[in-house]
């Protein structure tokens, strides 16, 4: 197959977890023996092409007047950044002859617009087809997140509105719509999105086979580890989190926090833990450093995450999972089996963690240990080839490949 994948960036950039699955796919792609295109934004404002690890990567200019999430404009500058987003969207067919394709598959497409949706549609070769994989709320959400003043969006604002509404309109020109959970995958098919799509599927991220470390086995006498990390930040639970661990009356855990966040939540972080010797704040940590120092870790989410990436990386290495019922963190920890699953309240999340005696801990590890090779990214890659075969064959009318399995794991 001749697959163009497109994301906002792809590596070196990376701002947040859809650069390194993106990638992930990518490569697995090209391992895999298909040839692999990813358009994604130049962010030097110049267009070029390179090959890294057997993808082409297509560096193509933005056509608006300033990078999304890497540079910042006067609330002016972001009003009218919005609005051509919206309404005028680019010239990607400039850059890229969409013909060549067999799979066109968006990602995230903040500073392509879905406008590039029509663009395919048109510039496309017969039989082709468009594939889009929800990883954020931009298509319903200016801040692509559903989130304000602390509190989920129950509704649309009205600043979000013509943007949702424009966007769904775009959205019937895609046949097949993958969430990476089922939440966000049924959060906007209910909202009227991909009327048109011919297959659905959930397909959980896996993290990178690189991100699986060696570990020490934990005695029974050792403290237990519990360990954070991801942004330091009032959505992601950080604050909730150490409001709970400092109001448990327990000196055989402690808790390590990784991380960064803007100046004014890192400062109010250590104002927090400065006189708690049982927590620490690490900064910024490498995963090869985070995972193996720790015994469980929590994902204390406050807005609703599509799905942590610290999920299946804590699967993979065989750890634990305190996660909130929020978002799509449920459907991949099992409550009282390989992990707890709790309502994001201080209270709540001390109840999970003063649940966690030895004894519990030893099982729910025996439990996540029997997940880790399923976390492998071989999963992941199967699946988004098999739906790809089988929207292909569906075009062709023939039957795709025996063994091919499309749908939530």
């Amino acid at each position: 197959m001749k697959i163009l994948m497109v994301n906002t960036f792809y590596t070196p950039t990376q701002v947040g977890g859809a650069e390194l699955s993106v990638q992930q796919l990518a490569e697995g792609f090209a391992r895999r023996g298909h040839t692999v295109g990813v358009m994604t934004l130049a962010r030097d404002g110049v267009g070029d092409r390179e090959e890294i690890n057997g993808v082409t990567v297509i560096r193509v200019p933005s056509y608006n007047h300033h990078i999304p999430l890497v540079q910042q404009g006067s609330l002016s500058e972001r009003t009218r950044w919005h609005l051509i987003d919206i309404f005028q969207g680019g010239d990607a067919a400039r850059y890229v002859d969409l013909s060549e394709f067999d799979i066109i598959h968006t990602n995230n497409l903040l500073g392509f617009s879905t406008q590039l949706w029509k663009t395919i549609r048109r510039e496309r070769r017969e039989g082709a087809v468009l594939v889009h994989n929800i990883r954020d709320f931009y298509l319903r959400c200016q801040r692509s997140n559903r989130y304000r003043n602390g509190h989920t969006c129950e509704k649309t604002c009205t600043a979000c509105r013509p943007a949702e509404v424009t966007r769904r309109r775009h959205s019937e020109c895609v046949d097949a719509a993958v969430g990476v959970s089922d939440y966000m995958l049924q959060h906007h098919l209910q909202a009227g999105f991909f009327p048109n799509a011919e297959r659905t599927a959930a397909i959980h991220n896996r993290p990178g086979d690189h991100l699986r470390f060696d570990r020490q086995p934990r005695a029974h006498d050792d403290p237990i580890r519990v360990g954070f990390i991801g942004r330091v930040a009032e959505n992601k639970g950080t604050f909730r989190l150490v409001e709970a661990f400092r109001a448990l009356d327990r000196r055989d855990m402690t808790l390590a926090i990784a991380g960064t966040g803007s100046d004014e939540d890192v400062a109010r972080l250590e104002s927090m833990i400065a006189d708690d010797a049982r927590i620490t704040y690490l900064g910024r940590t490498t995963p090869d450093v985070f995972y193996p120092s720790v015994d469980v870790t929590v994902v204390p989410s406050t807005w609703e995450e599509p799905l942590s990436r610290v999920v299946s990386e804590s699967y993979l290495n065989g750890l634990p999972v305190l996660a909130c019922n929020l978002g799509g963190q449920p459907e991949m920890v099992r409550h009282e089996v390989d992990g707890l699953v709790f309502s994001p309240t201080v209270d709540n999340i001390r109840a999970a963690l003063a649940e966690l005696t030895p004894e519990r801990l030893a099982d729910l590890t025996l439990n996540a240990r029997t997940r880790s090779d399923e976390m492998l990214s071989s999963t992941v890659i199967d699946r988004y080839l098999a739906l790809f075969e089988t929207l292909l064959a569906d075009r062709s009318g023939a039957d795709p490949a025996d063994g091919m399995v499309v749908g939530l794991d």
